[in-house]
């Protein structure tokens, strides 16, 4: 990544966008990504977004635009002086956006996740002629089968990684890495059986879009309590089930244990506004059956070495999540059953 400093965001801002810049902080930074944020010397207080791969940022800017049209609380995308809603530099890309104060919520406050779940409702169905309008979207999440393998490909590289190694983490997923596999290649056998294909159709006529990564971190509420969508950087042409799916993986995480009836609250309130058919219901289930956060978390462990410092939280993460998927795969009686 190019060297993203004070000095480089201040000539960005007076240049490009008419701002001068009297406090620069960087609050978020990724491999790829950072996030400043700018107070100007009139007060007004912005969010910049560094992009390093450009081809996201034309999506991320239309996708904003285009919900905020909509209704859908969002951050609305702050044009440069030439009219773009994005600058394009030959290291990367830039996005300002007005500065949203608020605090993420908790899914464990009373009512939230019923507010997350009608919101993320109101996103799909808000989403309905954004791709039909010409508008640039990525399809990288339409193909289950595929997504599905390069998982179970991840687990397979992360057993040769932990068969090298003695440490808790190492041993702990070695452990358990037979019923994540069985579990993986279980909802493989069962997709032919579903409508994943004709509803993959379906959208292909009447695209929709997807969040991508929606949770509470995603989310951010203001001192009314209202809810807005921040972070589109993962928006997708998808279907709605895995954004639910993985709404309610995060849901049962945060409390530490599986609840059918938590479940089924986020489904009804996801309902009140976006009925799901009996075909996507099925394939919500399967989707909790294959194991996304065991994955992602040995994913943290093996591969991102931004989590080296929290290795002992990461293995209570990885144990919560396996009893929390224990109960829930024995309660809905769907799966391989853990066996000691």
């Amino acid at each position: 990544m190019n060297e993203i400093n004070k000095k480089v965001i201040s000539e960005i801002l007076q240049k490009n966008y008419g701002v001068i810049p009297e406090i620069m902080v960087r609050i978020r930074r990724k491999s790829d990504r950072q996030v400043w944020k700018i107070t100007d010397t009139n007060t007004n207080i912005y969010a910049l977004k560094y992009l390093e791969k450009s081809a996201r940022a034309p999506v991320i800017a239309a996708v904003n635009d285009y919900m905020h049209g909509k209704g859908i609380p969002v951050t609305p995308v702050l044009p440069t002086l030439y009219g773009t809603s994005y600058l394009d530099v030959n290291y990367g890309c830039f996005l300002l956006f007005p500065w949203l104060e608020g605090e993420h919520p908790s899914y464990t406050e009373p009512g939230m996740i019923e507010k997350m779940a009608i919101l993320l409702a109101k996103f799909h169905e808000a989403s309905h002629g954004y791709a039909a309008s010409g508008n640039p979207i990525a399809d990288s999440r339409l193909d289950w089968n595929k997504i599905y393998k390069k998982k179970i490909k991840k687990m397979e590289k992360f057993r040769v990684k932990a068969s090298v190694s003695e440490d808790s983490f190492s041993q702990v997923y070695l452990s358990h890495l037979p019923w994540l596999q069985a579990r993986a290649n279980w909802v493989l056998e069962q997709l032919p059986q579903t409508a994943l294909r004709t509803l993959l159709d379906s959208i292909k006529h009447d695209p929709r879009l997807g969040h991508g990564d929606y949770s509470h971190l995603n989310v951010l509420r203001n001192n009314h309590n209202e809810l807005t969508v921040i972070d589109l950087d993962t928006v997708s042409l998808a279907l709605p089930m895995r954004d639910i799916s993985h709404l309610c993986t995060l849901i049962k995480q945060s409390f530490g244990e599986w609840s059918r009836e938590r479940f089924q609250v986020v489904l009804n309130a996801y309902q009140q506004i976006r009925p799901l058919s009996p075909e996507e219901l099925e394939l919500l289930l399967l989707d909790q059956i294959f194991p996304h956060k065991a994955i992602r978390l040995a994913q943290k462990y093996f591969v991102d070495s931004s989590h080296v410092k929290g290795h002992a939280t990461l293995l209570i993460e990885f144990e919560r999540c396996i009893a929390i998927d224990k109960q829930k795969i024995t309660e809905l009686g769907m799966g391989p059953i853990w066996k000691e």
